[in-house]
């Protein structure tokens, strides 16, 4: 790679690691471009991206900023799944896929400058994501409207319940 394609590349990756609040760095050995593709498509609909880069140039891209404690995780062929918005869904996305096909191997990680453990990771992975807290804080919110709402409408059920027992104990 020559010179001006390297310093590129630590230009374009320093960019992703100042945008990105969630790196995940995999192992991607055993995984075949089928299986890399159908990665980068389910982590592209949740606003993330898996960069498979020399770690020479990420080590270079990390060097100056909070994520310098990645170092010691780029041996051997790595990949690094970035995250932009929805932290948790690329986290849960990547731990999906290393479960379904063995040969992805988490880690670790760094999140918002903090390294992770790839036990972290799956930990955080299991936490609910933006979707599924936003639907229980409008639950939350409705409970208390829902339930004046029922007990406003309790008189009016329990006296048609006692019209409807008075009916049948007329017709028996």
């Amino acid at each position: 790679m020559e010179r001006a394609r390297k310093v590129e590349a630590v230009t374009e990756l320093s960019g992703r690691v100042t945008r990105a609040p969630l790196a995940i760095v995999t192992e991607y050995r055993g995984l075949n471009v089928a299986q890399m593709t159908e990665l980068r498509t389910r982590l592209r609909k949740c606003d993330g991206e898996y960069l498979v880069a020399k770690n020479s140039l990420v080590r270079l891209a990390i060097a100056d900023s909070s994520w310098a404690r990645l170092e010691t995780l780029l041996t051997g062929p790595n990949a690094i799944a970035f995250a932009y918005s929805d932290a948790i869904a690329v986290a849960k996305i990547v731990r999906n896929f290393a479960k379904e096909h063995g040969a992805l191997q988490i880690k670790g990680g760094v999140l918002d400058g903090e390294p992770l453990s790839a036990q972290q990771i799956e930990r955080f992975a299991t936490m609910p994501g933006k979707n599924e807290l936003r639907a229980q804080f409008l639950a939350v919110l409705s409970a208390p409207a829902t339930n004046f709402v029922r007990v406003l409408q309790a008189p009016a059920r329990q006296f048609v319940q006692v019209l409807e027992a008075r009916r049948s104990q007329q017709d028996k």
